[in-house]
Parts: C-alpha cells; structure tokens; sequence
C-alpha cells in the first residue's frame, strides 16, 4: 500500500533532469571557496580512516594480495561516500560539487596522490583559486611578493582567480605597498623591519615620538607646554561662562561637556541637590541639600512639636 501511494512521486523523479541541477549558495562563497570547503572535508576523510583495513576474513591475506586498504578503492570509495556530511553551511553545494567532480577525485587518488590536493584540483585541474600569495586569472604574484604588501596589509585577490593584487593596508599604514605610516601614526624601526604605532590623541596630525612631547603640533583642546611636558590638555572649566547658570562644566581630554543643574538648584556646581549654589522656587536649602519647600516645613513642624512636647 505504502509503495503505491509512493509511485506517483517516484514518477516524477523518474521523469525530471537533475543532471544540471546546481543548487543555490550563500552569496559570500566564491569557487574557490567551495572547492576548498570540498578538500577540506576530503581531507578529514583521509584522516578518519588513515587506520582503518579491510573488514573481515583473513586481514593479512587481502593486505598481501591486494592494493593495501591505504591505496585502495574501497578507502576512496568510504571517504567520498562521506563527505560533506560534517558541514552545515552550503552542504548542498558541497554535494554538488563532489558528486560532479567525483572523476577527477578519483583520478588524483589512483595517480598515487603526489600532489597537494587543493593545488592539484582546485588550482591546476579546476583553476578556481591560486596558490597562496597569487591573484587572477593568470595567478600573478601579489604586490610584493613574497613579502607580500611588507606585511602590512592583505593582496586583493590572494589566492583567488579574482582581484587585482593591489595591497589593503591595516590601520596606520599606507602607500602602494603598504611601506610607510599614515597620518597620526609614526614609524618604529627595528632590525630590517619597521612598525607603525599610532600618535597621542593629543597630537594634531603628526608625532616623532609616543606620547603628548612626540607631538609636531597640539591638537584644539590642548596647549604645548614645552619639551619637558609637550601637548597638555586645556582645562575649559576654569574659564567664565563656559556653560550657562543652570549648567556644570565637566572637562575632558581635549575638550569639555555642559551637564544640567538637578532641578532643585538655580547654579550648582554638580550633579545633584547637595551641589546648588542656590535653591530653585519651590526648593529650600537644609543640610546643604535643596528640598522641596513643602517637606522642609513638614519637618519642621515634627521638631516644633516634639520640642514643645518635651517641654
């Protein structure tokens, strides 16, 4: 009953093609990067059965008259049954792609696998990437090479068919090959190599050294003092009317911020009730705290009466 109901869909497989079937991917995976996934997963196939031997009868007979399970179809065939199987992300396309390349894996497992895996069917049989520290379509060299954009940056298109070679610095450096320090960064050489370290945030563009005296120039907000102190921050605060009455002044590095009065003070000269200058209408001034007029006179009708009280 169960396979007849099943027919219909049987049927339809029966009567599709799926030969050119290529199953849809994430738009962040190149070629190459799906070849390298599907090497990858053949290579921990290698590694899981790298101990494995021919199951049942007589072990060391099928050893000594056939190819050793190493070398053999039967390993091959376990490993490429199971690829893919550990990937979550683009599975699909991993099946795919074993499934339509199965004959060249093949071919570089009976040739008695000489060669790198991923350079033999990624970059020779396939020609989808380049070997590391390459580019394009012709796998030039990247900029630099071998000591790619001075080691401060990335090639565009490493290892790809893709980009033009051209160095991405890192931050603080700069240039075609990476090979000086951008602005508010300065160079620290050692041996043959040099470093780019970024200047004090006091600096304006440009620095020698680390720290505020390595400064060419103070940045606003801060004021050279000479070599001994070199770039110091400017405090804002001790100026008049920097913020308004019902404002306090909090200074920064370089700079300075306005924050409101609590609304129980007039002036203040800092967050809270306990820091008025002067007590808003509505607020009397008690223990050096502005509080609102109407409990300051319920306290003290309490005190009145407990003191007549007592009396």
């Amino acid at each position: 009953m169960h396979l007849l109901l099943l027919l219909p869909f049987f049927q339809l497989l029966h009567g599709l093609d799926v030969s050119n079937f290529v199953p849809k991917v994430s738009a962040d995976i190149s070629p190459c990067k799906s070849c390298k996934i599907l090497v990858q997963s053949f290579e921990k196939g290698l590694e899981k059965t790298k101990n494995g031997h021919f199951g049942g009868g007589n072990t060391a007979w099928e050893e000594k008259n056939l190819l050793t399970y190493a070398k053999s179809e039967v390993r091959f065939v376990e490993i490429h049954d199971s690829l893919c199987t550990e990937i979550s992300r683009d599975q699909d396309m991993c099946f795919y792609l074993s499934s339509e390349y199965e004959h060249h894996l093949k071919e570089w497992w009976t040739d008695g696998r000489q060669e790198d895996l991923f350079q033999w069917f990624c970059v020779d049989k396939l020609k989808v990437c380049c070997p590391p520290k390459h580019y394009g379509p012709d796998c030039l060299p990247c900029k630099g090479y071998p000591n790619v954009c001075n080691s401060h940056g990335t090639c565009k298109g490493d290892g790809t068919r893709k980009g033009n070679g051209s160095c991405k610095c890192k931050n603080g450096y700069e240039g075609t090959n990476c090979d000086h320090c951008a602005n508010n960064y300065f160079a620290i050489q050692k041996n043959n190599t040099f470093t780019c370290e970024e200047c004090h945030k006091s600096c304006k563009d440009s620095c020698t050294d680390s720290g505020p005296k390595g400064c060419d120039e103070c940045k606003d907000g801060w004021v050279y003092m000479g070599e001994g102190e070199g770039c110091v921050d400017v405090d804002e605060c001790l100026e008049q009317d920097v913020c308004t009455s019902q404002q306090f002044c909090i200074n920064n590095d370089g700079s300075y911020s306005c924050l409101s009065c609590d609304p129980s003070c007039t002036d203040c000269y800092g967050d809270g009730n306990d820091m008025c200058f002067n007590c808003a209408a509505g607020y009397i001034m008690k223990d050096k705290k502005c509080i609102d007029a109407s409990e300051g006179y319920e306290v003290e009708e309490k005190t009145d009466g407990h003191q007549m009280e007592e009396l």
